[in-house]
């Protein structure tokens, strides 16, 4: 199995852990069905855009 997880990039703060955004395991079945693999890439494509939120928020 893979899993596909996404947290925020403030790296540039070490002494912060970065929250995880999206944690999910991946089937390679699921990826196979169109239905389904077009819901991953959603539920991805939100995760990355809240990473850009945190990240934005921690620059300030």
């Amino acid at each position: 199995m893979a899993r596909i997880i996404v947290i925020a990039d403030i790296s540039r703060r070490p002494s912060i852990d970065a929250p995880v955004l999206m944690d999910e395991e991946v089937k390679p079945d699921q990826l196979a069905d169109e239905h389904a693999s077009r819901q991953i890439i959603e539920r991805v494509a939100w995760a990355v855009l809240d990473a850009q939120e945190v990240t934005n928020a921690w620059s300030r």
